[in-house]
């Protein structure tokens, strides 16, 4: 998948990505803390919202997993990363430090570091 297009995918809503064939919404997943919680901690959390903190390892891919219905995301550290799509395809991107984004939900994924460093970042869901 062309990173034009992930980035397409994770910024529109709901209504949008049910017209994309082979993109498996978040409800259909477990929500990244349950699948993968030896990358992902929550550390704070209410009766409203979940602060995860989220660190994978050089040469370390997590499990299938969602976010959602909104997540907001702070990268912490610089990152290399592949983004894994159920239907086999993948996108390279770079995580910045100190750059914040509010997507909305996001499909099915996988999230790889490809870098020779740890890749931290902070994600704010509602619950």
């Amino acid at each position: 998948m062309q990173k034009k297009t992930l980035h397409l995918i994770l910024s529109m809503g709901i209504g949008a990505a049910l017209s994309i064939p082979g993109v498996v919404l978040g409800q259909a997943v477990p929500r990244s803390f349950a699948a993968a919680p030896d990358v992902y901690k929550v550390i704070a959390e209410n009766d409203q919202y979940r602060v995860i903190e989220a660190t994978w390892k050089p040469g370390q891919r997590d499990a299938w997993h969602s976010h959602g219905p909104v997540v907001a995301s702070y990268s912490l550290t610089p990152c290399k990363f592949r983004l894994h799509t159920p239907d086999g395809k993948f996108t390279e991107s770079e995580g910045i430090p100190g750059r914040a984004r509010v997507t909305s939900v996001a499909p099915s994924h996988s999230f790889e570091n490809i870098g020779t460093t740890e890749c931290k970042s902070i994600h704010f869901e509602p619950k």
